[in-house]
């Protein structure tokens, strides 16, 4: 497990705070575009309750009986506390990552993404992450772009789904 800091972690543009019930209503635009969910295998939101029982069921890092950790963050815009989406890390018993990301497609293209995950995957990195890995659908360019912008390396490919790493 990561010890991890419950402060926000501050880029140029973005704010990724740790995700809390609190926010769900705030975050229930960004993120329930069907189009997000076209490549994973999770349904868009459809109520802002459901918004707000999958970030209490994330909000508990370690459970009794789960061998993983789960560090969530909402990513919200500096400039005028507009949300844009989260990051997402499942930490193993032996400091591996796997990420994911949710992203506003009103904002894609923009960088947001590739912003808010890079900070992310320092502050695991500082926090003693010792290597992560994305599964990307085969469909999905865009998310396959950013990891690759990211360092990872393409390692396996198995059925509709890609692994990629970063790191050990």
């Amino acid at each position: 497990m990561l010890t991890v800091s419950p402060d926000p972690l501050l880029t140029p543009r973005l704010e990724l705070r740790r995700t809390r019930v609190e926010d769900a209503a705030a975050m229930f635009e960004a993120l329930r575009h069907e189009e997000i969910y076209a490549y994973i295998p999770r349904a868009a939101p459809a109520t802002v309750a459901d918004v707000e029982a999958r970030f209490a069921r994330v909000m508990v890092e370690t459970a009794p009986g789960r061998a993983e950790q789960w560090l969530n963050w909402t990513v919200w815009r500096r400039e005028d506390g507009a949300g844009v989406g989260m990051v997402e890390a499942t930490v193993d018993a032996q400091r591996g990552v796997s990420i994911g990301y949710l992203f506003d497609p009103r904002v894609w293209r923009r960088g947001y993404a590739r912003e808010a995950v890079g900070a992310m995957l320092a502050h695991l990195a500082e926090c003693g992450a010792a290597a992560f890995e994305a599964t990307i659908d085969v469909r999905n360019a865009g998310s396959r772009a950013l990891v690759a912008a990211l360092g990872f390396a393409h390692v396996e490919t198995a059925g509709i789904d890609e692994m990629w790493r970063r790191g050990a």
